[in-house]
């Protein structure tokens, strides 16, 4: 919480939440084709990142098809359930294609105050940790790039 909380002043951050499409390439995806198929018309798999203010990773969901959004994959796991039993203490950033939960906060949609404003910059400034992580790991790991993994995923949903 120390060191989000040295980015902008956002008190109780425990971490910053985003999805990264990692593409999938040369797969045989039938029938289960058009779940892979994400919003710029690729094969991908959603991954769900969380990382801390020294971009460590502390929970990665890597099962769901490019076609999910991210806030149903975040509605899904297992981190969303242990927030909202109470196990887990403290709050995670998230875009705004995640819904507003006592446990995440997301930027406002149409700030009108100097204060709303305010908030919205530290808000992109502490979450920029997550972004930078995605993109340090596509570029340290380069085959998460547009041409992706020649992999066939395998479809479990266990929670």
């Amino acid at each position: 919480m120390t060191k989000f909380h040295g980015i902008a002043h956002l008190p109780g951050i425990i971490g910053a939440i985003d999805g990264t499409h990692v593409c999938l390439h040369g797969c045989c995806l039938k029938p289960d084709e058009h779940i892979f198929v994400n919003r710029k018309s690729r094969h991908s798999i959603n991954v769900q990142l969380v990382c801390d203010a020294k971009f460590r990773i502390t929970n990665v969901v890597a099962r769901w098809g490019g076609s999910t959004h991210d806030s149903r994959i975040l509605e899904n796991s297992k981190l969303a359930r242990k927030f909202a039993a109470g196990q887990y203490k403290g709050i995670l950033l998230g875009d705004s294609g995640y819904p507003l939960f006592p446990w995440l906060m997301t930027p406002l949609s149409h700030p009108r105050t100097d204060q709303e404003n305010a908030y919205n910059n530290a808000h992109a400034k502490t979450r920029s940790i997550i972004e930078q992580l995605n993109g340090q790991l596509k570029n340290k790991f380069r085959c998460l790039l547009g041409h992706g993994l020649p992999f066939i995923p395998v479809r479990s949903y266990v929670g």
